[in-house]
C-alpha cells in the first residue's frame, strides 16, 4: 500500500510527464519548416534631392522569402526531440523503479525500529517486575540489595536503549514520509509481509539489458548518435529562397524577383568538421558511460541476491540453535533463582541476551525483506506496485 501510494501521489513522476509531453510537441515543431519572412522595401532612391526625388530605378516591392534546412535536418531534428522525449518517459520508468525499492527499504526500517522497541517495551516491564521481586525478596530475608541495585541498573540501561530505538524509529518514519507524508501516522503489522522468492539469479542477470534505468542510457546513446547524424549533415548548406514584386511609378513597368542563397561552408575543417568530431567523442562517452551502468547493475545484483541467499540461512541458525539455547538457559537461570543457587543478576543478563537474540532474529528477517525489495529493483516494477 506504501509502494502504491508512493506512486500514485509522487510529484517527481508528473513532472516528466510534462517532460514527456513537451518534447513530444518540440519534436512536431522540430520537423517543420522554418517561418517565412515578410519582407517591405524601397529600392533605389536617388541620393540627390532625397528623399522627395525619384529615378527611374525606384521601385517600391514586398518580398517573400524561405529558408529551407539542406539534407535531412528536419526529419533528424524531429527525431532527435523525439528520442529527448522519449528519454523523460524511460526517466520516469526507471524513476518508478527507484521509489518502490526506496519505499519498501524505509518500510522495513520502520518496520524494524518499531518491532525492536516493543521487544524493550516487554523487557523494561520485565525488569520493573524483577525490582519489585527483589524487593519483596529483601524484606524476606532471601534476597540482598545487591540484587536491586542490578535490577535497578538493567532497568535503566533498557531506558536509555529503548530512546535509542525511538530516534531510529522517528528516523525511518520520517524517511518513509518523504515518499508517502501520511504514512508517518499509520500503523504497522506485527509481522513481516511474505514476499515470493526472487526469479533464478541467471534470469535476472539476463534482463539487465531491459532494466528501466540501463533503458535510460540507451536512450541517452541514441541520443548522442542523432546529435553526430546532424553535425553530419551540417556541410549540407541551406537555401533561402527568395520571391518578390517591385511598384514603379511614371508609367514604368512593375518588377518581379526570385533570387535563391546557399551557405558556403568554406571553413568546414574549423567549423563543421570540429563540431562532427565532438559530437562522435560525446557519443563514445555515451557507449561507455553505457557499458559502465551495465556493470554497475550486475554488481549490485550479485550483492543482493547474496545478501538475501545468507540471510535466510542466518535466519534458519538463529531460530533452530541459538533462540532455543538462549531460552533454555533463561528457563535454567530462573529455576536455580528460585530454589536461592543464582543471583538475581544472571537472570536479569540471561532475559537480556534473550530479547538480544531475537533483536538478532527480527534483523536478519528485516535484512532478508531489505534484499528482497532490492532484488525487486531488477524485476518488473509493474508487478510490486
Amino acid at each position: 500500500e506504501a509502494r502504491r501510494r508512493a506512486l500514485d501521489q509522487q510529484p517527481a513522476l508528473r513532472a516528466l510527464e510534462h517532460s514527456w509531453r513537451a518534447g513530444q510537441l518540440g519534436a512536431l515543431a522540430d520537423g517543420a519548416l522554418p517561418d517565412p519572412r515578410l519582407k517591405l522595401g524601397a529600392l533605389n532612391f536617388p541620393t540627390r534631392g532625397f528623399p522627395g526625388a525619384r529615378d527611374d530605378m525606384t521601385q517600391l516591392g514586398v518580398s517573400w522569402e524561405q529558408t529551407i534546412p539542406g539534407g535531412d535536418k528536419r526529419r533528424l531534428r524531429s527525431e532527435r526531440s523525439h528520442t529527448e522525449a522519449n528519454l523523460s518517459l524511460a526517466e520516469a520508468h526507471g524513476l518508478m523503479q527507484t521509489i518502490v525499492r526506496d519505499v519498501g527499504l524505509a518500510w522495513s526500517d520502520l518496520w524494524l525500529a518499531t518491532a525492536n522497541q516493543r521487544l524493550y517495551d516487554e523487557l523494561a516491564a520485565e525488569h520493573a517486575r524483577a525490582i519489585e521481586a527483589g524487593r519483596s525478596a529483601l524484606g524476606s530475608g532471601r534476597g540482598s540489595q545487591a540484587d536491586v541495585l542490578a535490577a535497578r541498573l538493567a532497568l535503566n540501561q533498557v531506558a536509555d536503549r529503548r530512546l535509542e530505538l525511538t530516534a531510529q524509529r522517528e528516523r525511518a518514519r520520517a524517511g518513509i514520509a518523504r515518499w508517502v507524508p501520511e504514512a508517518a501516522a499509520r500503523p504497522l503489522p506485527e509481522a513481516l509481509p511474505a514476499l515470493a522468492e526472487p526469479a533464478p539469479f541467471d534470469a535476472l542477470r539476463d534482463a539487465l539489458d531491459s532494466h528501466p534505468q540501463h533503458a535510460m542510457h540507451a536512450l541517452q546513446q541514441q541520443l548522442a548518435d542523432a546529435e553526430v547524424a546532424l553535425a553530419r549533415e551540417a556541410t549540407k548548406s541551406d537555401r533561402t529562397l527568395e520571391v518578390g514584386y517591385y511598384a514603379r511609378g511614371g508609367g514604368r513597368s512593375d518588377m518581379l524577383m526570385f533570387q535563391i542563397a546557399f551557405e558556403l561552408p568554406l571553413f568546414a575543417e574549423r567549423k563543421q568538421e570540429s563540431t562532427l568530431a565532438a559530437k562522435l567523442r560525446l557519443s563514445e562517452r555515451a557507449r561507455e558511460q553505457r557499458a559502465d551502468h551495465l556493470r554497475q547493475l550486475r554488481a549490485e545484483l550479485d550483492s543482493s541476491y547474496s545478501d538475501w541467499r545468507i540471510a535466510g540461512e542466518r535466519i534458519r541458525n538463529v531460530s533452530e540453535t541459538i533462540l532455543p539455547d538462549v531460552r533454555a538457559r533463561l528457563e535454567t537461570q530462573l529455576a536455580q533463582y528460585g530454589a536461592g543457587g543464582t543471583p538475581l543478576a544472571s537472570v536479569l543478563e540471561a532475559r537480556r541476551a534473550l530479547v538480544e537474540a531475537r533483536m538478532q532474529e527480527l534483523t536478519l528477517r528485516a535484512a532478508q525483506l531489505r534484499a528482497r525489495v532490492a532484488l525487486q529493483y531488477y524485476e518488473d516494477y509493474g508487478a510490486h506496485r
